[in-house]
């Protein structure tokens, strides 16, 4: 039999060459950072002096007494006592106004102080507050409850001044004879005795419970109200 004829090998194409590949360009060197300067040292602190140590005050000898002199005796000087002063005691109210500058008033346009009243109360140049009708410096100051010129010790309702005895003062007081008793809250006289006398203005002398003008009076020694004519035995 007849061989058959191979067939021829295609060719085979050419590979196309590979582009050159570019070169990279080269990273530059980063600049050298300049090295910091040193801190300069801190200069030292001078050293303090030590303080120099006070000397100590020489230690007096005792002088011994002479032998055979006597010793004066130093006589004890007695000790000053005490005046009986009247101390009159500033409320709070006072003693506050005091210390308030004064200022002009819109309505009377005169120099007042703290607690100003117009037409009832001035201001005081002595006493730097403001004072009522018959003040008396260093004796009187105004109560702003009452509305009046009032002493030490007052009493709001109560008492009132008077300008003759100079002190507070109860209903029915007489002058010269009564007194206001502060525990009983009224006038009494020079012989009363708290809770059992009253004061008789007819008789003009304390009394005691079951009074009668002109038929009893008050016993001291029995501490009773007694007829005319009681008698001790």
């Amino acid at each position: 039999p007849a061989v058959p004829e191979v067939p021829e090998v295609p060719e085979v194409p050419e590979v196309p060459e590979v582009p050159e590949v570019p070169e990279v360009p080269e990273v530059p060197e980063a600049p050298a950072v300049p090295e910091l300067p040193e801190a300069p040292e801190a200069p030292s602190m001078p050293e303090v002096p030590a303080v120099p140590e006070v000397p100590k005050a020489p230690v007096i000898p005792e002088v011994a007494p002479a032998p055979g002199a006597p010793q004066a005796a130093v006589p004890e000087i007695p000790a000053a006592k005490p005046q009986d002063e009247k101390v009159e005691a500033l409320p709070e109210g006072k003693k506050e106004s005091m210390a308030e500058a004064p200022h002009k008033c819109a309505t009377c346009n005169k120099e007042v102080g703290e607690g100003h009243i117009c037409g009832l109360t001035t201001y005081c140049q002595h006493c730097k507050e403001e004072v009522g009708s018959g003040h008396i410096c260093d004796l009187t100051f105004f109560c702003k409850d009452c509305k009046k010129e009032v002493g030490d010790g007052h009493v709001c309702g109560v008492t009132t001044f008077c300008s003759t005895c100079e002190e507070e003062v109860g209903p029915g007081h007489i002058c010269d004879v009564t007194y206001f008793c502060y525990d009983c809250e009224k006038e009494v006289g020079d012989d009363h005795i708290c809770g059992i006398t009253s004061f008789c203005p007819t008789c003009k002398a304390e009394s005691g419970t079951g009074h009668e003008c002109g038929k009893t009076y008050f016993c001291f020694d029995c501490e009773k109200e007694v007829p005319k004519d009681h008698q001790h035995q």
